[in-house]
């Protein structure tokens, strides 16, 4: 394996050096800043926050449908138990947002979830209203503003 001239040594080194490159490129890859768990995570963090949105709209249509079932019953119009103010304070009352300021309202994310889980996400949501519609809007650690969505509260 040896050879007199060296060529046998110089040829391993090449070969250790070409698979340290390729290796750091790999690892760049996988871990860098644009990376695979870096891309997993910007994902998954994407969904997390679809979800909580998500979450406040199922629980609006489940008052929604109870608001509804409750007017039908009493033969009244659904208009006249249902609206913005009814939502926000149904919202309130199941300690889902809690006031901040006029307008904006945190939310409180472990309320939305029944079973224990919850997301993990670093920063702070919040329920902002603009021009006459509510949006959840999802604030980082350097309070970056990123608006989820808007709220589906149906206008009677």
């Amino acid at each position: 394996m040896l050879k007199e001239n060296g060529f046998t040594y110089k040829f391993m080194v090449l070969i250790i050096i070409i698979v340290i490159a390729i290796a750091g490129v790999v690892i760049n890859k996988v871990v860098g800043r644009d990376g695979m768990i870096t891309q997993v995570t910007e994902v998954e963090n994407k969904y997390s926050k679809a979800d909580v949105l998500e979450k406040i709209n199922y629980k609006i249509t489940q008052k929604f449908i109870e608001l509804n079932n409750t007017a039908k019953e009493n033969n009244q119009k659904i208009s006249d138990l249902y609206n913005t103010e009814v939502i926000l304070q149904f919202l309130k009352d199941n300690e889902i947002i809690q006031d901040e300021s006029e307008n904006v309202y945190i939310i409180n994310t472990e309320k939305l979830y029944d079973d224990n889980s919850n997301i993990s996400i670093i920063g702070k949501f919040k329920l902002e209203k603009v021009n006459d519609k509510y949006y959840v809007v999802f604030y980082d650690k350097g309070d970056n503003r990123e608006e989820i969505g808007e709220l589906q509260i149906q206008q009677m």
